[in-house]
């Protein structure tokens, strides 16, 4: 916890009632940690996480996730890195 000092002369009494909003502050601060450490002990006893769900196979007009596609891509096309990348990423848009 960090401490906060105020030096100054601002009239009578202010110096206490920034005092008491710094503590108000303060004491907010330690109830919002204290119901984080609640929540994370909630999910902990909460096991692990549900499995995935089964992986999705080829579907009617969508590509397969599982195959590997090959995109002929011209070298006037804007790209980057080098020519000769193991991988190559190709992103398609329409900007209708």
């Amino acid at each position: 916890m960090a401490a906060l000092m105020i030096v100054g002369c601002q009239g009578s009494g202010s110096f206490a009632q920034m005092q008491e909003q710094l503590a108000a502050i303060d004491q907010k601060q330690d109830n919002i940690l204290a119901k984080l450490g609640e929540l994370e002990g909630k999910i902990g006893k909460a096991g692990p996480a549900a499995p995935p769900s089964k992986a999705q196979g080829p579907r009617p007009g969508r590509p397969d996730p599982k195959a590997t596609y090959k995109v002929a891509v011209a070298p006037d096309d804007a790209a980057k890195g080098p020519a000769d990348a193991k991988v190559t990423i190709v992103e398609w848009s329409d900007y209708q």
